[in-house]
């Protein structure tokens, strides 16, 4: 055998060494990673969540617009009210 073939051989036995060994943390690590993810929800679980949410917010945005300008037409007339009557309702007592 030569230096050439002695040292393919060696780095050989090196890589079959460093294979074993890494894919058994592999393995561990797939497993581990398995466990975890089972917890999580499916694609369709999450987009049926994600859609009843954004229609909440949607909701959520339509009622603030609404209120918002009710409460200013409201502010605008109690405004009249104070200065006809001369008063000012701003003040806390």
């Amino acid at each position: 055998m030569t230096k050439k073939q002695s040292a393919v051989t060696l780095i050989n036995k090196r890589f079959d060494r460093f294979e074993k060994h890494f894919d058994g943390k592999m393995n561990e690590t797939k497993e581990e990673l398995r466990a975890e993810f089972k917890h999580l929800p499916t694609k369709e679980q999450y987009y049926a969540r994600e859609d009843k949410t954004m229609g909440e917010l949607k909701k959520i945005r339509e009622e603030l617009e609404t209120t918002n300008d009710l409460y200013e037409k409201t502010n605008i007339r109690v405004n009249k009210i104070d200065q006809h009557l001369g008063i000012d309702t701003s003040v806390v007592f």
